[in-house]
């Protein structure tokens, strides 16, 4: 525990040091909601979209988009480390190299939650409302996502050594999960094969579930769904990234 406190805040004060991933991260996603949502509510109700302010709609999901894009990017902050020989000094000290992978992880956390506060925030100003049960539960739900998409990309930070290749890989995945997830539109929009094809997206279990989180809808058969698969991806890939950084710092 003292092992992951030391790891986790000295990660903390290179964040505050240097900010720019955290604020670039909630670049995207605040846009869509000043420059996408407002025109969601001029078709509010009509084509299969729920009636009323569309940011109920389309907040939770962006929530979504923000842990995905921003936890999916951390690769590149241990890529940073392994190239500058931070990792590599770590090798001679007698630090336990799972609390050494935990640190990490919940310093990702920690700086996701902070996103998604700000993000919800924001949404406010356009007329968010949300339920202050569903809105605890989410967070948790977010964690796993952040869990999930954290430890895919500091295992892939850990192999690959060109960044560019690294965002090259992310941008292929993530892109397609963001869009077969019903962020931006209702996944109904598209012909049978896309809505098929949808179904093997876990995000879409995700974005169905934040809805239902913010908007009350605490008894939603999406939310035990979302649990379901997302507790599950983050422990087998939390796992994967704990046995690459016990072989990275061997």
């Amino acid at each position: 525990m003292r092992d992951i406190y030391l790891i986790t805040m000295n990660e903390i004060r290179v964040t505050m040091r240097n900010p720019f991933w955290t604020v670039s991260s909630l670049f995207q996603p605040i846009m869509y909601l000043v420059l996408f949502g407002p025109l969601l509510n001029g078709v509010a109700g009509t084509n299969g979209l729920p009636g009323g302010n569309a940011i109920q709609f389309f907040a939770p999901g962006l929530l979504i988009m923000n842990a995905l894009f921003g936890s999916a990017f951390e690769g590149f902050t241990l890529r940073d480390k392994l190239d500058s020989g931070f990792l590599e000094r770590l090798r001679v000290t007698p630090i336990s190299r799972l609390s050494l992978a935990l640190g990490f992880m919940l310093q990702s956390c920690l700086n996701l939650i902070i996103q998604s506060v700000v993000l919800i925030a924001c949404s406010f100003l356009f007329g968010l409302k949300l339920d202050p049960v569903g809105a605890i539960i989410l967070v948790f739900l977010i964690v796993l996502i952040g869990i999930t998409m954290s430890s895919i990309s500091y295992r892939l930070g850990l192999m690959i050594r060109e960044g560019g290749i690294l965002a090259g890989i992310v941008n292929t995945f993530v892109l397609p999960m963001m869009i077969l997830s019903g962020i931006m539109l209702p996944i109904s929009f598209g012909p049978p094969i896309l809505q098929f094809i949808a179904q093997f997206d876990p995000f879409l279990y995700a974005v169905s579930a934040s809805r239902a989180l913010v908007n009350g809808a605490l008894f939603d058969a999406s939310i035990p769904i979302a649990f379901a698969v997302f507790a599950v991806l983050a422990v087998t890939t939390l796992a994967i990234f704990i046995h690459g950084m016990r072989e990275a710092v061997a």
